[in-house]
């Protein structure tokens, strides 16, 4: 009978163990995974955050700011909160995009503008002012593109109106693109406006 009673005890033990050891493991893993993936806070942040890019020459290319801004480095992610980009051409403003909220990915490489995104072309000699609204607009620095995969509406000074799904932007060549779905309202222009052109 003591025989048995031993066993089982000492079973019962090695059971405990087992499962202490285990529920442990589990615990240390499900912590590091939240800790990694689910950080609390931000590393740090920033009001009125503004960053300047320029040549090697110093001559401006782009500018962004943001009223707010958050850096989380365990999620390897920037938030930003009313931000507004910036283009430059021979140092002059070409173009500006601005939305909601934003957030920066690959080091600065892609730049995604969310809710009530805006993209505005500046006027130039040859060329009206652009504007252009969607959801949703990615800005890709190193390639001087922004596209957009959402519905888009284009206004083009002073009568012509356009809209599409998915568009892209080439900012160096000055072209844009809707990529789907386009439709075309155009209002001839009146009296001595015709003749503006």
């Amino acid at each position: 009978m003591n025989f048995l009673s031993s066993s089982f005890a000492l079973i019962f033990i090695a059971i405990v163990a087992l499962a202490s050891f285990w529920l442990k493991e589990e615990v240390i893993n499900e912590y590091k995974n939240f800790t990694i993936t689910n950080s609390s806070g931000p590393t740090f942040f920033l009001k009125k955050f503004d960053s300047t890019k320029t040549d090697n020459d110093g001559n401006l290319q782009s500018s962004l700011k943001a009223n707010y801004m958050k850096h989380f480095e365990g999620q390897k992610k920037t938030a930003l909160v009313k931000p507004f980009y910036t283009k430059y051409k021979n140092n002059k403003k070409h173009s500006t995009v601005y939305s909601d909220i934003g957030e920066v990915k690959d080091k600065g490489e892609e730049i995604v503008l969310k809710e009530n995104a805006i993209l505005v072309r500046l006027p130039t000699k040859t060329k009206k002012t652009l504007k252009l609204y969607t959801h949703e607009l990615n800005i890709y620095s190193k390639l001087d593109f922004v596209t957009s995969q959402e519905a888009v509406k284009m206004i083009q000074e002073p009568n012509i109106e356009i809209d599409g799904v998915g568009m892209k932007y080439d900012n160096k060549n000055g072209i844009l693109k809707l990529l789907s779905n386009v439709k075309v309202r155009y209002e001839k222009p009146k009296g001595e406006e015709r003749f503006k052109y």
